[in-house]
């Protein structure tokens, strides 16, 4: 292509306008005014050579928001693509809106020459892959008939996705994409509810102890509690992934009770819906009263669990310090485990399958391999002006 050159004849110009060709190198997908383009406006960008019919990786599904309407498209995704790009004529049946783009960008090929120049960007689109993960984003304008939407290099560091190349479908999303394109359904604003439901009845607590009144409150203890430098990591053995178990099958009362456990967990942000490729098994287990506990297999995540080895207070040195001691002093906490958060980025490990629904844990589960050390580091932590006094 030349950066110079003889201007073009009327006839030329009324040609490729009919034709909707660029008035200036002659080619069809985008369009230049007839003028000098400075180099140093020019930013070159690569793309990669994908050919449907001979690619061993099929498209992932991409659905496409726009002008209150939905689309549901084949997505290549190719790191030895620069940038994100569209199919001219796609765009053009979709009614896309365009928008100039700051400077030129030049289309290489691998093979290093100058395929054409863009000048023209599509609108910010919103796009959903793999059910609920959500993004906004721009892309440039292309010929390229059999293949509508490209995602190249630039996508694939920011998301950093653990793609079945087989398949094509996204098995992982990366600590970024859970923190900011996972959709998730957020918890329902607790409303403001009456002192009496916040606070239980004192009556058989001492006197000494009511101006600690919010510490026996049952709806203090079931609230999300914040991020502690203690929380529960889940560190995975290298080369390792968490497995997904099969669903349980479960009794009639046992659905009952998993619908309740499940609806009063989202209600006070224990979980929330999960997108994760992982999935541990849910089931009940029957208590001495006949009440149901509600359990999760993670045997599977358990296995290839980094172990923390924090010690664990030993029995016999515990009695021993409570040798000709006679007044005595108990705490129980309710729901212990779920007083701490899993660490921010980790949650998708603890995801387990019902059969209504595919949740993970903000709260430390019950279960996990790692929870007595992380649960009892607390536990000194907070106890530490007293623990062996």
């Amino acid at each position: 292509m030349q950066l110079g050159r003889s201007q073009l004849s009327p006839e030329e110009k009324t040609r490729r306008r009919n034709l909707n060709l660029c008035l200036y190198c002659g080619n069809l997908g985008h369009m230049v005014p007839i003028k000098r383009i400075d180099p140093v406006d020019i930013q070159r960008r690569l793309l990669g050579h994908i050919n449907p019919k001979s690619s061993p990786r099929p498209p992932v599904t991409a659905i496409f928001s726009y002008a209150n309407q939905e689309t549901k498209l084949p997505v290549f995704i190719d790191s030895d693509t620069d940038t994100e790009f569209i199919d001219y004529n796609t765009a053009k049946t979709l009614g896309l809106e365009l928008q100039p783009v700051s400077g030129t960008q030049e289309i290489l090929a691998i093979d290093g020459h100058t395929m054409y120049r863009a000048i023209q960007e599509t609108e910010p689109l919103n796009m959903r892959i793999e059910g609920n993960h959500r993004e906004t984003l721009k892309f440039l304008f292309i010929k390229s008939p059999s293949i509508p939407i490209i995602l190249g290099n630039t996508w694939l560091q920011k998301h950093n996705p653990q793609i079945d190349w087989c398949n094509g479908k996204v098995l992982q999303w990366s600590a970024y994409c859970h923190h900011n394109c996972l959709n998730y359904a957020s918890p329902p604003t607790q409303s403001v509810q009456d002192p009496q439901e916040i606070y239980p009845d004192l009556c058989k607590v001492p006197k000494t102890y009511h101006d600690l009144k919010e510490v026996f409150s049952k709806h203090r203890a079931t609230s999300l509690a914040p991020h502690h430098p203690d929380d529960c990591a889940i560190d995975l053995l290298p080369g390792t992934f968490p497995p997904r178990s099969h669903l349980f099958s479960l009794s009639i009362p046992e659905q009952t009770a998993m619908t309740k456990y499940v609806k009063e967990s989202l209600q006070a942000g224990l979980i929330r819906p999960s997108s994760s490729p992982a999935g541990a098994g849910f089931f009940f287990v029957e208590r001495k009263d006949g009440s149901l506990r509600p359990c999760i297999n993670y045997r599977g995540l358990n296995d290839i669990t980094v172990k923390n080895r924090y010690p664990l207070p030993l029995i016999n040195t515990a009695f021993d310090s409570l040798h000709g001691a006679r007044i005595f002093t108990k705490l129980d906490l309710r729901n212990a485990y779920h007083l701490v958060r899993i660490r921010e980025g980790d949650e998708w490990k603890t995801a387990f399958n019902t059969p209504t629904g595919h949740y993970e844990y903000l709260v430390m589960p019950f279960g996990l391999t790692n929870a007595p050390a992380v649960f009892q580091t607390l536990i000194n932590d907070v106890l530490r002006d007293i623990v062996g006094s």
